[in-house]
C-alpha cells in the first residue's frame, strides 16, 4: 500500500511508496505529492492543534520541492 502516514512515535510523516506501512502509523493520503498543508488539513480532522505544532513536516516539504 503507498501513501502518506504518520507515525506517532517519531510525531512526523511517512512515506510508503510500496510496501507494508508500520501498524501503528496512521493513513493520511494516498496522494504521494501532498504537500504540508493538504496533510495538515487532513490531520486537523483528529489530532488536536498541540500534537499538530509538533509534528516534523521536513517530508513534505522535501517531496514537494523536488
Amino acid at each position: 500500500m503507498s501513501g502518506i502516514f504518520y507515525d506517532p512515535q517519531a510525531r512526523r510523516l511517512r512515506t510508503v511508496d510500496s510496501g507494508t506501512p508500520r501498524p501503528e502509523w496512521a493513513f493520511v493520503t494516498h496522494n504521494l505529492d501532498a504537500g504540508e498543508y493538504h496533510c495538515r488539513r487532513i490531520m486537523r480532522e483528529w489530532l488536536p492543534t498541540e500534537v499538530l505544532s509538533m509534528i516534523d513536516w521536513s517530508d513534505c516539504r522535501e517531496r514537494r520541492s523536488a
